[in-house]
């Protein structure tokens, strides 16, 4: 992976159906940094996990994307998707 907008995606594309909708409708519930705005529901319903991961970058950027990612994750129940999207995150951003 070249970077954590892959690993997003990388981590978005390994969730089944159900898991990517339950994905988007915790995204829209979760607890923001101050300054950060929700993707409005009516915007994540129709997204793929590409255009998905092109959103969570325009409104969070690329760092706090892939932290916010992990979060959602793991409020899912999916630490280990978590630890993996975490992991590599650390790693890139060592570079």
């Amino acid at each position: 992976m070249g970077n954590k907008r892959d690993a997003i995606l990388d981590a978005l594309e390994n969730l089944t159906v159900t898991e990517f909708k339950k994905f988007k409708l915790k995204l829209g519930s979760v607890q923001l940094r101050q300054g950060f705005r929700t993707i409005p529901r009516g915007v994540l319903g129709p997204l793929d996990a590409m255009d998905l991961t092109d959103k969570l970058i325009a409104f969070y950027c690329e760092d706090y994307g892939a932290e916010l990612t992990a979060a959602v994750l793991c409020d899912m129940g999916m630490q280990q998707e978590a630890a993996r999207l975490q992991g590599l995150s650390e790693v890139q951003g060592e570079r």
